[in-house]
């Protein structure tokens, strides 16, 4: 696992690690160890191997970098989750923290000061025809976006609307995305319940296209569920 170099523009207590999945590994064990009852769970509810390794080598990692940030044991993190599932660590002082992963890579984001949003997807994804679902109004109007950089304002939604920690299919088109001039994007919205959002395209390995999103203020989270993470 390595850091990312991310754009200067990015606020400093923002960190994003990159992951390569081995899919051949045998630490997995080490990986498995770390896991909470729940994440166990949900990876075995995957069909494919391939799969399972991601979500476990993922959540083995989010653990560890968690526990640095906290100064506790990765088998003891618990968090809350919000409507949609997002979680977050119970204790004040902890990150907010986001994850993607993508084929053979993770990102992991985390940002003390802001809710954070991460997405990768390969290059290669089929976007044909996703216009329709994926551009706001707004979007078609001013052509910025087109089936040609499709991929690059997917992304962009996608880590917006994770740090929001709405749902990704209801509001895609409920946000704008505008290009700024140091190479970030502002988020337009109408929604009074929502705050300033801005997201950044950042470093991504071969073939691959990731973007990053911070909200401007970290919103109280909703404390309905709790479970290990």
């Amino acid at each position: 696992m390595k850091r990312v170099q991310l754009p200067e523009t990015l606020p400093t207590d923002t960190e994003v690690w990159l992951l390569e999945f081995d899919f051949d590994s045998t630490r997995l064990a080490e990986d498995w160890a770390l896991l909470s009852t729940q994440e166990k769970e949900r990876a075995l509810r995957f069909h494919q191997f391939k799969d399972q390794i991601r979500t476990i080598a993922t959540r083995a990692a989010l653990r560890r970098l968690l526990a640095k940030h906290v100064g506790s044991s990765p088998r003891t993190l618990r968090i809350d989750v919000n409507d949609f599932g997002k979680p977050r660590l119970q204790a004040d002082s902890a990150p907010a923290f986001n994850v993607t992963h993508a084929g053979s890579f993770a990102l992991i984001a985390l940002s003390t000061q802001s809710e954070v949003g991460i997405d990768i997807e390969s290059r290669n994804r089929d976007m044909t025809h996703l216009d329709a679902y994926v551009l706001s109004p707004k979007e078609r109007d001013l052509g910025i976006w087109s089936s040609e950089n499709l991929i690059e304002l997917w992304v962009i939604k996608e880590s917006a609307l994770k740090a929001l920690g709405v749902g990704i299919a209801e509001y895609l088109q409920a946000i704008t995305v505008l290009p700024n001039q140091d190479g970030s994007y502002r988020i337009a919205h109408d929604r009074a319940s929502w705050t300033t959002i801005q997201a950044w395209s950042i470093e991504a390995p071969n073939h691959y296209v990731a973007a990053l999103s911070l909200m401007q203020h970290r919103p109280l989270c909703d404390r309905s569920q709790s479970f290990f993470f």
